[in-house]
């Protein structure tokens, strides 16, 4: 099912009808100075209020009004040559979720948004893995115990790190790699990342990410696992790989306060806004009446993009 909802989500959003757009600077539209700016390509930094692009509305979700968004954040259209305006914005299909109600893709949207800009600030911050560590005792629950056993008995040494977010949402980053003295098929470690709505949510579900990513690309599913990235010989970076995710480092401290309670919507909604990550914006970019299915955009506008630290 989630195949299916991810094709979904690139079709609705290659496909944003033209009526939908329209032409402008952002200096015309009156928009704040910092609005997008994080999401804008270093070369266009300080000139891109002044550029003619295409926008869309969005609903911002705080004052219930519809808001311009630039088109190039919403659409997924990546051909070559470039649709016309492009060029100006980081491409991701962050934010791009298919449910069969508006409601769960916009939160699967969200979390999504919140996930990726806190992995892009644990990028940028010194001494994170050293100091971010979850040791694989912490008392998760009984899945994410499940998984962490699975992975030892078929040989694969795992590592969690808490990602912190201004939003105060849980978000966890896993690193997966083969253990013992042979060579790993992969070079680098797998990794999985997600937000969630409590730090067992994330957890588990990074982790099974980590794990799903490195099943597929030794199988030779995922595209973009290069031959390179099958070693014949063990090198330093598996070397350090092995060492950073076998390191027996003391947890992080995570309280409860640092945390929101994420389950309700409209609380989740004022958290960001008050952690500057926001305005939210909701783009309804397609829907299909048969099935029920919804296509939502959604779009933090302070974020920051994981594109940009990669």
């Amino acid at each position: 099912m989630g195949a299916i909802m991810e094709s979904l989500e690139r079709f609705f959003s290659e496909s944003i009808t033209p009526e939908r757009i329209f032409f402008a600077t952002a200096e015309e539209l009156g928009l704040p100075p910092s609005q997008f700016k994080n999401q804008v390509l270093p070369g266009f930094r300080e000139k891109w209020r002044l550029a003619r692009i295409p926008w869309m509305l969005a609903l911002e979700i705080t004052s219930g009004l519809p808001q311009p968004v630039p088109l190039e954040l919403v659409h997924t259209r990546y051909t070559d040559p470039s649709p016309p305006g492009d060029g100006v914005f980081v491409r991701t299909t962050t934010g791009v979720a298919c449910h069969t109600s508006v409601v769960a893709a916009f939160l699967h949207g969200l979390y999504e948004c919140i996930e990726r800009d806190a992995i892009a600030r644990a990028f940028a911050t010194h001494g994170f893995f050293e100091r971010m560590r979850l040791e694989t005792s912490f008392p998760f629950d009984s899945r994410t115990a499940q998984l962490l056993d699975r992975a030892r008995s078929n040989g694969l040494s795992t590592a969690l790190w808490y990602a912190p977010s201004p939003a105060k949402v849980p978000v966890v980053w896993c690193q997966t790699i083969e253990t013992g003295t042979g060579e790993p098929i992969l070079s680098l470690p797998t990794e999985g990342y997600s937000a969630g709505a409590t730090l067992a949510d994330a957890a588990s579900n990074a982790l099974l990410e980590a794990l799903a990513t490195r099943a597929v690309a030794i199988s030779g599913a995922r595209e973009d696992q290069v031959r390179q990235r099958y070693r014949t010989r063990t090198d330093v970076l598996v070397a350090q790989a092995r060492q950073l995710i076998a390191s027996d480092i003391p947890s992080a401290c995570i309280e409860a306060r640092d945390m929101a309670e994420t389950g309700d919507v409209g609380m989740l909604v004022q958290t960001i806004a008050a952690s500057r990550l926001g305005p939210v914006f909701v783009v309804r970019v397609g829907a299909d009446v048969e099935t029920g299915v919804q296509c939502i955009r959604t779009i933090l506008a302070g974020a920051h993009p994981l594109a940009m630290i990669r």
